[in-house]
């Protein structure tokens, strides 16, 4: 190894840096935990402090086996290993490198599988949260595997084709990935959601006919208000929308059904709809677009560099193994993009709470709703600063509890 290579260097710090990063962060985090007073809420308190400890342990443990698989195989000069078994199959440039990157992220999915069990059946099981049973979990998985095979592969393959034969493959690639995102965007709720979840229409009553008033009074356009079977998979609730135009879909989990009022639900209801008169998806959408912009731009250069090929000891530059390496070193940028986005989508949260506010006449119901939620899925209570700042894309919740007690309603503006 060149110890003298830029890209060598700046491939250490995307891994040994950031994984040092992630672990103070979480350290951090762990500290700002209530301390046992041996008070009334002592058990709970000690429920929350342990659900949040061992869900970090979790991550410390499975970032530092990653990284140190990931060490071993590139100084045992595994990407040089793989690059020459690729091709000793004959095929061309394009297929070679699809056949890498299939590879990897197979090794890459093998590798999350015990920990996502672990998560499931262990933790989430623990702490009273998990309802998947090992048929669904199995089940899942299949159907992610077979989509990402459907979906997946003609998208590596074009963008390897792309970076192998066009000169302005940077910006074909860039074009082809926002015009997939956006069509996917449309299918997901259509044909990839009811895949995993199944959805059923709201009942007639108080409920729906509350939803339906707040979308007419805010000009909300709505196709259909359907409840999910969440409760099949965890007890911990939500509630999203989809689609566009005119076809926007208001899901609501049954678990959320179960632990709100009609008010409360109304008001969550309220928050979300807030995002899209606020155009914050919109506004996050582009953002998205302009980092993958950035990526294909510097990943156009990347593939040019001969030394970032050696970094690896890889002796062969081709795009499917630049690709692979390039988002080894990217990350370090990547995380920076992310921290702005980040902080754009909690900026975006405080609006939307008041938006919700504004449209509901006031905070109070927000306010329970969201104090239930935090307190039924034992989120941290007072997370470190640092913490919010590299990984939230929701304000804690005192501090939207905060921002909503200092919110003058005003239901004229909505």
């Amino acid at each position: 190894m060149d110890l003298y290579n830029p890209w060598f260097l700046l491939a250490i710090v995307s891994t040994v840096g950031l994984f040092h990063l992630e672990m103070i962060a979480d350290f951090l985090n762990l500290s700002r935990l209530p301390k046992q007073n041996g008070d009334k809420g002592s058990e709970e308190r000690e429920r929350l402090v342990e659900y949040n400890t061992a869900s970090a342990k979790v991550d410390i443990f499975r970032n530092g086996l990653s990284l140190g698989l990931l060490i071993v195989f590139w100084s045992c000069g595994g990407f040089g290993w793989l690059d020459r078994w690729t091709h000793s199959f004959g095929w061309d440039a394009t297929r070679t490198g699809v056949l890498l990157i299939v590879v990897l992220s197979i090794v890459q999915s093998l590798l999350a599988l015990p920990f996502e069990a672990w998560d499931t059946f262990g933790i989430e099981a623990r702490f009273g949260f998990n309802r998947t049973t090992v048929g669904t979990f199995i089940t899942d998985h299949i159907k992610g595997l077979i989509l990402s095979a459907i979906i997946g592969l003609p998208v590596i393959w074009l963008i390897v084709w792309f970076f192998t034969t066009q000169e302005l493959a940077a910006l074909y690639a860039w074009l082809s990935v926002v015009g997939i995102g956006l069509v996917m965007s449309w299918l997901a709720p259509r044909l990839i959601m009811p895949l995993f979840l199944k959805f059923q229409p709201l009942q007639d009553g108080t409920l729906r006919n509350g939803i339906l008033a707040l979308a007419k009074r805010l000009a909300f356009p709505v196709g259909e208000v359907s409840i999910v079977d969440g409760s099949r998979r965890s007890t911990k609730a939500n509630a999203f929308f989809a689609g566009f135009g005119k076809n926007k879909r208001i899901a609501l989990f049954d678990t959320l059904l179960g632990a709100h009022t009609d008010d409360e639900i109304i008001a969550v209801l309220a928050h979300e709809i807030g995002h899209f008169k606020k155009r914050h998806v919109i506004r996050q959408m582009i953002v998205g677009f302009a980092q993958m912009a950035a990526l294909f731009a510097l990943l156009h250069f990347a593939l040019r560099s001969p030394a970032l090929f050696h970094a690896f000891g890889v002796s062969s530059p081709s795009a499917g193994m630049g690709l692979v390496l390039f988002m080894i070193v990217y990350r370090p940028l990547s995380t920076l993009l992310d921290v702005f986005q980040l902080s754009m989508s909690r900026r975006f949260e405080f609006e939307a709470d008041a938006f919700a506010a504004d449209a509901v006449g006031g905070a109070s119901t927000l306010t329970s709703a969201l104090d239930k939620l935090s307190h039924d899925q034992l989120a941290h209570p007072a997370p470190h600063p640092f913490y919010v700042w590299l990984h939230y894309s929701h304000p804690p919740l005192v501090e939207r509890l905060r921002a909503l007690a200092a919110h003058r309603v005003q239901p004229s503006t909505v």
